[in-house]
């Protein structure tokens, strides 16, 4: 065990801030105020011709691992990564506006979207009318852990992708709000023939489209090194434990079974970090496959994910099951990780498909036989 390395996947200064503050809301329920906006990291990939830092998802992902490794939930992917790309397929001066707002805080964007479910793949349908438009939907599972004054729509209208920037007013109260698994606070929206007026549509067609691809992306790559960066704590929170618990009067660590596996564990670890530096560099490249990649990585995260989650929960005992201990709230979040932005399954019956361009072919083909 002595011989394990557990470095960062992206180090620097985002990195060490993401940490400490994590370490300072170590086992916090919910966070007090909006510090994803008021640490300024909504601003990190806006450009900066509109206020922004002009980093990259690389630059983000340095503030998820961060956060992830001390079990703080926060939504950094969604209000800091899915929101500004979506924005970005509005018309150039509207969409630099309100990436402005976004970078400044003044605006406090979320996408109104399962956590389980992928923005190019919308849960929500509208309808064009001749004074505006019409939303209709249950979206379910969405993340309401930070307030938002207005929020993306993603929707299929009239057979084409489409993005809506509704005011959170006019959305309404949630139908219902509970406590998730991993401690997001999640709610449940039902938008029944939701009246918009014309300019709510921000974006429609291949535009709208090619936002949503590139959200989905950048969701499934960042909750990758959200997972990775979860599971590293994990296996060191595991064999810390292992080193100090005693039993008939020895050290957990020095039972073979046990060393096994923490073991196998980190042999799992090492294959997770190098898919997702793998991820990384063909995001980079604008790889022709790249969905096809985090498909692949997303299952095999998953399944990694839940076998250390529960490898670690058993080797804690009792402990393992105290919300109270890091390591159980790692566990959970592990767990949870895997209905993030499409489930295991789903992943794999969309790689199972017939090869008809079923990764990235029309929302009006998706439409019914895709779900």
């Amino acid at each position: 065990m002595s011989a394990t390395s557990f470095s960062n996947l992206f180090p620097g200064m985002l990195l060490d801030a993401a940490e400490r503050y994590a370490q300072d809301h170590a086992g916090a329920r919910t966070p007090d105020g909006d510090p994803v906006r008021e640490l300024g990291w909504t601003a990190t990939i806006v450009a900066e011709a509109s206020g922004g830092v002009g980093g990259t998802l690389a630059d983000l992902a340095s503030v998820v691992e961060g956060l992830a490794g001390h079990g703080l939930q926060l939504p950094v992917i969604e209000t800091c990564a899915m929101a500004p790309l979506m924005l970005q397929a509005g018309a150039p001066e509207l969409a630099s506006r309100w990436l402005e707002a976004v970078a400044d805080g003044s605006a406090q964007i979320a996408p109104l979207q399962p956590l389980s479910a992928l923005p190019d793949e919308p849960v929500a349908r509208g309808r064009h009318l001749d004074i505006g438009h019409e939303l209709t939907g249950t979206l379910q599972g969405v993340d309401v852990t930070l307030p938002a004054s207005h929020y993306l729509v993603p929707a299929v209208e009239d057979g084409e992708s489409a993005i809506f920037l509704v005011n959170a007013d006019r959305i309404g109260a949630p139908a219902a709000t509970y406590r998730t698994m991993e401690g997001r606070r999640g709610a449940d929206f039902v938008l029944d023939k939701l009246a918009l007026p014309e300019g709510a549509c921000i974006a429609r067609g291949t535009a709208a489209q090619e936002a949503l691809v590139a959200a989905a992306d950048a969701a499934l790559l960042l909750s990758s090194v959200d997972t990775v960066a979860a599971l590293s704590m994990l296996i060191q929170q595991t064999l810390s434990h292992l080193k100090e618990r005693k039993q008939f009067g020895v050290s957990l660590s020095t039972f073979q079974v046990l060393r096994h596996r923490a073991a196998d564990m980190y042999v799992k670890y090492l294959g997770a970090k190098g898919l997702v530096t793998h991820c990384f560099h063909a995001h980079e490249q604008t790889a022709a496959d790249l969905r096809r990649t985090l498909r692949l990585t997303k299952v095999s995260l998953a399944e990694t994910a839940r076998a250390c989650a529960e490898a670690a929960i058993q080797m804690h005992g009792g402990m393992g099951v105290s919300e109270e201990v890091l390591a159980t709230r790692l566990a959970q979040r592990l767990i949870a990780s895997e209905f993030r932005h499409g489930d295991r399954l789903g992943h794999v019956a969309r790689l199972l498909a017939p090869q008809r361009g079923v990764e990235y072919q029309s929302v009006s083909n998706l439409t019914g036989s895709a779900r």
